[in-house]
C-alpha cells in the first residue's frame, strides 16, 4: 500500500468566522494544503457565499469551489453560549480568521486580548474592505468597490470608453493572497524565530489591489498624470494586443523585447520592419503603437488562429490564443498539470473544479471535497472534540446557538 504523502499545513488548525470570498479564500488554500479549517456559519444565514451569482439545480458554482476542503459548523457567536464555545475552539487553534465590521466583535465580547489570555499562541487574521482604523473603516468594503476605488477600473478599457470593472472577485482574491502569506510569516515569526507569540494580522481589500496594479505613485510622481486607458495595449511595451484572426478567433502576443519583436517581423515575411525608425525599438514601437497595430493586425487577419500559434511557436514569438473553460479542459498541457480536476460532492457524486495550485514535490495538496451542507461537521465537533452531549446539541439547536 503507498504511504500516503504528508502535507504542508498538516496539524495546523484554523477557525473562519467569515463570510463570501477574501477571508475564507485564505482558509480553502490552506484546507487544499492540509489545515484542519472549521467553517464557523450562523445557523439561520449560513455564508452569503451560498446565495452567490446563481444556482444547477440547487448547486452553487461558487459555495463548492471557495469552501471545498473544510469543515463546516452553525453557531451563533453573537449570543453567549455559543461565543463560549468559540472560545473552547480557539483553545488549541492556531489561526483565527474574521471579517466582520470593525467593532462587531468587540460589541459580542471578543477580542483578541482575551483570546491571547486563552490562547497566546493564535494569530487573528481580520480583513475588511479598508483596514481597522481610519475614516472609511467602518464602511462596508465589497470587491467591486476596491476595483473601482483602487486605480484598477481606471486603468481598464478603451481609451474612448468607461471604466471597467472584472467579472470575477480580482480584489478579493488578491487579499486572500496577501492575508495568506501574511499569517504564514505569523507562523514563521511564532514557530521558527521562536518567539511563540500570536499576532493581529490587519488586511485590508483595498491595499493589496492598489500593490498590484503597478507602480502608479511613482509614475504619478514623476509625471503628474495618472495612467490612461489604452484598451488590450500596454504601456511597457509594443506590439502587446489582442488580435483577431481569418477564422474570427482571437490571441494575445506580447513583443516586449527586442527580439522577440524582430523575430515576429521575419516571421510575418517583413524583417525590414526592425529597422523601421517608427518600430526600431521598443519607446519607438510604444509611440507608433496604431501604425503597428494596423501592420500586425493586418497580417493576423490573413491566417485562422491555428496556423498563426503554429508558426509563432515554432519561430520563438510568445503568443497565446484567447480560451475560455471549453477550451482549457480540453487542452493537453492543462490536462496533464491538472489545471482542472474532479471532486468529490456530496450532492452530484463529483464536481469539476480548479485544481491545487502550486505544485509541491513533497507536500502536494489534496482536493479532498467540496464545500458542504451548514453543520455538516456539527457532530465531529461539538461532540467528539469539545466533548457535548446529544442532549445537550439538542437544546443548543433549540436555542438557536447552532
Amino acid at each position: 500500500m503507498e504511504k500516503k504523502k504528508a502535507m504542508a499545513l498538516q496539524g495546523l488548525r484554523v477557525v473562519e468566522c467569515a463570510t463570501v470570498v477574501a477571508a475564507p479564500l485564505i482558509g480553502r488554500i490552506m484546507a487544499d494544503f492540509g489545515a484542519e479549517v472549521i467553517h464557523v456559519e450562523h445557523p439561520k444565514a449560513g455564508d452569503h457565499l451560498r446565495q452567490f451569482g446563481f444556482s444547477v439545480d440547487g448547486i452553487n458554482p461558487w459555495w463548492k469551489y471557495y469552501s471545498r476542503n473544510k469543515k463546516f459548523i452553525s453557531l451563533d457567536i453573537s449570543k453567549e453560549k455559543g461565543r463560549n464555545l468559540l472560545f473552547s475552539l480557539l483553545k488549541d487553534a492556531d489561526v483565527f480568521i474574521e471579517n466582520f465590521r470593525p467593532g462587531r466583535l468587540e460589541e459580542w465580547n471578543i477580542r483578541y486580548e482575551d483570546l491571547a489570555k486563552i490562547n497566546p499562541r493564535l494569530i487573528m487574521l481580520r480583513m475588511t474592505g479598508f483596514g481597522q482604523h481610519g475614516p472609511y473603516s467602518s464602511q462596508p468594503g465589497f470587491g467591486t468597490l476596491i476595483e473601482a476605488m483602487s486605480g484598477f477600473a481606471a486603468m481598464v478599457g478603451e481609451p474612448d470608453g468607461p471604466p471597467t470593472l472584472p467579472p470575477f472577485p480580482l480584489a478579493d482574491s488578491f487579499a486572500a493572497l496577501y492575508g495568506l502569506y501574511a499569517t504564514m510569516f505569523a507562523i514563521y515569526y511564532r514557530d521558527v524565530v521562536g518567539s511563540g507569540k500570536g499576532q493581529v494580522i490587519d488586511v485590508s481589500i483595498w491595499e493589496p489591489l492598489f500593490a498590484m496594479v503597478g507602480p502608479n505613485a511613482v509614475i504619478y510622481d514623476l509625471t503628474g498624470e495618472p495612467l490612461k486607458r489604452v484598451g488590450n495595449r500596454a504601456y511597457t511595451s509594443a506590439p502587446r494586443n489582442c488580435y483577431q484572426t481569418k477564422d474570427n478567433r482571437w490571441l494575445a502576443i506580447a513583443g516586449a523585447t527586442q527580439t522577440t519583436a524582430a523575430r515576429l517581423f521575419k516571421t510575418m515575411g517583413q524583417p525590414e520592419l526592425i529597422n523601421d525608425p517608427r518600430f526600431t525599438t521598443n519607446e519607438n514601437r510604444i509611440k507608433n503603437v496604431e501604425a503597428l497595430d494596423e501592420i500586425v493586425g493586418g497580417w493576423m487577419k490573413k491566417h485562422t488562429l491555428k496556423d498563426i500559434v503554429d508558426i509563432l511557436n515554432e519561430n520563438e514569438v510568445p503568443v497565446g490564443p484567447v480560451l475560455d473553460i471549453r477550451d482549457i479542459v480540453k487542452d493537453p498541457h492543462a490536462q496533464e498539470r491538472e489545471m482542472v480536476i474532479r471532486v468529490m460532492d456530496e450532492e452530484r457524486g463529483s464536481l469539476l473544479m480548479e485544481g491545487i495550485f502550486p505544485k509541491m514535490s513533497l507536500t502536494p495538496g489534496v482536493a479532498h471535497h467540496t464545500g458542504k451542507k451548514i453543520g455538516a461537521d456539527n457532530q465531529e465537533i461539538f461532540e467528539k472534540r469539545l466533548g457535548l452531549s446529544k442532549e445537550q446539541l439538542a437544546e443548543l439547536s433549540k436555542e438557536k446557538i447552532i
